[in-house]
């Protein structure tokens, strides 16, 4: 029997809702939990933060290496390696006696974070044509939206609870089942091994001609904006909402939430779009979206009038916008290479990662307690950003007929 029976599309869509899962759960989760661990360490914010930013960036950066990897050896091996590290890091997290040991076990939970994605990405792309398998992969987004929209509210619930170290053992009991999953149901699906994916000579030299090509250039700068302004926000907002406005973590879920509920109706509105105008229309409309955002978060600072009410708005905006690019985007940034997709994906994500790594290590470093300004003014300079650039290269170079292949 093989994998695709073995499987079918209802097992699929499960392990690639888990594998992709990890993610969210990795920091929306954790969210609500940052002012507290910032009192139990006693640590500044600059360094609370880097327990996000290290996460990002050890996501990014591996998925330059777990690709490849996951055609030398096979899907079910390195999902399995991705989802025991994210269990790993999350059980070192909760037990972390000092910051250093949390951002450490935080840096392995991104690690194991790239792998479970790359797999879960490459095992549609192995089981499914094009047509049927874009069906499947909608669904698991579709159920991570959901999902998305109640881990927030989660992660507040279990800090007040029952302490924040809860939301890290909450994340290994979710590695240790991705672990299960996998060895008990998932076959290997990768129709053949590539024992020369990872000769670094040749992987590089790829990556480096990828990043020539100006439109993987213009759709990597589009998103590596908009998620660098999703993650700052969602990094230092935590301490604005619950210490400066004295919003309840309860509350404050919600507007994570909302922003949740707010980034799934940009995805139907992508859809529709994308139907009836085409990619590069799509992503022009949005980038009036994205600018409306960046007035929404700018303005009131200006006059130090921000409120919860004001940043949400902005937040919620910001993410319906992010809703039509970042698909329009990950499809941009992959369509010159029919044979490097792959590798360009990788690339790509690297490249957000790392610009999102920077946002949120910069917003630790300039925070001042009590002010909205240095939250309102970095995400709404790199939404408007995001709005400018959707509405110049994306047009000038995002469209197919001017997107030549790239072949080795």
């Amino acid at each position: 029997m093989n994998a695709k029976a073995a499987m079918g599309p209802a097992l699929v869509v499960l392990v690639v809702t888990l594998a992709t899962a990890v993610q969210p759960l990795g920091t929306d989760l954790y969210l609500a939990a940052l002012p507290a661990i910032r009192h139990e360490y006693a640590a500044s914010v600059g360094v609370v933060q880097l327990t996000l930013a290290i996460l990002v960036f050890s996501f990014g950066l591996s998925q330059l290496v777990w690709g490849p990897a996951a055609d030398r050896f096979g899907r079910r091996p390195v999902l399995v390696a991705g989802f025991l590290l994210y269990a790993a890091g999350a059980g070192l997290g909760a037990l972390a006696p000092s910051v250093q040991v949390l951002i450490a076990a935080r840096a392995m939970q991104g690690v194991g974070i790239a792998a479970t994605m790359v797999c879960g990405r490459a095992m549609v792309r192995d089981l499914f044509e094009q047509q049927h398998g874009t069906h499947v992969m909608t669904v698991a987004m579709s159920v991570l939206a959901c999902m998305t929209m109640l881990i927030p509210v989660t992660g507040a619930l279990l800090t007040q609870a029952l302490g924040w170290r809860s939301t890290l053992w909450s994340m290994a009991l979710c590695g240790l089942a991705g672990v299960a999953l996998v060895l008990l149901r998932v076959p290997e699906t990768a129709r053949a091994l590539n024992p020369g994916a990872l000769q670094w000579g040749p992987l590089f030299a790829g990556y480096a001609r990828i990043a020539r090509n100006p439109a993987f250039r213009s759709w990597t700068l589009l998103n590596s904006c908009g998620f660098a302004a999703n993650f700052g926000f969602f990094s230092s907002s935590a301490y604005l909402f619950i210490e400066t406005f004295d919003v309840s973590r309860v509350a404050f879920g919600l507007v994570i939430g909302g922003a949740s509920v707010a980034y799934l109706i940009g995805t139907f509105l992508c859809r529709r779009w994308i139907a009836a105008h085409g990619i590069v229309v799509s992503v022009r409309r949005a980038g009036f979206l994205s600018l409306a955002a960046a007035v929404l978060l700018i303005a009131p600072q200006l006059t130090n009038a921000h409120t919860p009410v004001t940043l949400a708005a902005g937040l919620w905006l910001m993410l319906l916008a992010y809703g039509i690019h970042q698909p329009c985007g990950h499809v941009g940034m992959a369509t010159p290479f029919p044979l490097e997709a792959g590798a360009a994906s990788a690339l790509g994500g690297f490249i957000f990662a790392a610009a999102a790594f920077l946002c949120g290590t910069w917003m630790g470093v300039m925070y001042r307690s009590g002010s909205a300004a240095v939250l309102s003014f970095t995400t709404g300079l790199l939404v408007a950003a995001t709005g400018l650039i959707a509405l110049t290269l994306v047009q000038r170079h995002g469209r197919p007929e001017v997107i030549q292949p790239v072949t080795p």
